[in-house]
């Protein structure tokens, strides 16, 4: 009987430590937050202002970070594990278009977003010291082939997306147009 049970318990040791090993593994690829941008819309930067965004906050859900530029580099998406990474390729929050900004669903990080809820606001600061404001119109949960959410638009949006799901197989995405000054 005694064996059996060390038997049962070193299985599962060794499974809990695989297991382990790949949700580090997960936790340090910033590819997972990727989208399959192989049938992503292709989008144009554009910076009339000069000024880039530096900071996001959501008060009603804790979020206060700074936002680090990003590129698509080899197909991959830059993240960092700092703060939320905004794709330069995307429009600056508040121009015409739409603003992708993306980040871990860390505790310390965006882990509050899956609670956003249409009505809520997001204020994005600048280098310069303007704030823009946007209101959470919807949020959804997609798979990384949806890429729709990435796709350009004629009014002044900012998506803003985390992973979400087992094994953070899906994305989380807010969708917030600019609050008139």
């Amino acid at each position: 009987m005694s064996s059996r049970l060390s038997t049962l318990l070193i299985s599962f040791g060794i499974v809990c430590l695989i297991g382990s090993g790949y949700l580090i593994w997960q936790r340090n690829t910033p590819s997972r937050l990727s989208f399959n941008i192989a049938n992503a819309p292709a989008v144009s930067a554009h910076n009339p202002s000069g000024s880039e965004p530096v900071a996001v906050v959501i008060e009603e859900l804790n979020i206060k970070l700074p936002i680090y530029p990003a590129t698509l580099e080899d197909g991959k998406w830059e993240a960092t594990s700092k703060g939320v990474s905004y794709l330069r390729s995307s429009p600056v929050p508040g121009e015409r278009g739409n603003s992708i900004l993306y980040g871990h669903n860390w505790t310390n990080l965006l882990g509050n977003l899956t609670k956003a809820k249409p009505g809520q606001e997001i204020e994005v600061l600048f280098s310069d010291g303007e704030p823009r404001r946007f209101m959470i119109e919807y949020t959804q949960v997609v798979t990384p082939d949806q890429t729709h959410i990435l796709a350009p638009s004629d009014d002044r949006r900012v998506t803003l997306y985390t992973c979400t799901g087992f094994l953070d197989r899906k994305r989380f995405v807010v969708t917030a147009t600019l609050l008139t000054p």
